[in-house]
């Protein structure tokens, strides 16, 4: 098994199906940004302009976890320190990977 050196902040990640249970925040919008919202809530497939909230919201969570990791990698490139990828490296890897997919799958 690969282990890290260093301990990684990970943004939570937010499935698509989100629990049901909830709660109301209110925005002021523009007129014209509400009009939007709710034109774009239609043809984008969103059942009301809260869905297509969001899902706006979701996108940003990854966006976010996006950068994150690319931030974690660089400053991984950049330490010099490193795991020599071998052959053996790599099977271990895909290995791990298929593994948590197969468990994520199966949840």
């Amino acid at each position: 098994m690969l282990e890290w050196s260093e301990e990684v902040t990970i943004i939570p990640n937010f499935p698509y199906t989100m629990s049901r249970q909830t709660s109301t925040m209110t925005i002021s919008l523009p007129e014209d940004l509400k009009q939007f919202v709710k034109k774009r809530s239609l043809t984008a497939h969103y059942g009301t302009p809260s869905d297509y909230t969001r899902g706006l919201i979701r996108e940003d969570l990854k966006r976010l976890e996006q950068e994150r990791l690319e931030q974690e990698l660089l400053k991984g490139l950049r330490s010099g320190k490193g795991i020599p990828m071998t052959q053996e490296a790599w099977k271990q890897l895909r290995t791990e990977a298929a593994s948590r997919i197969r468990a994520k799958r199966s949840s």
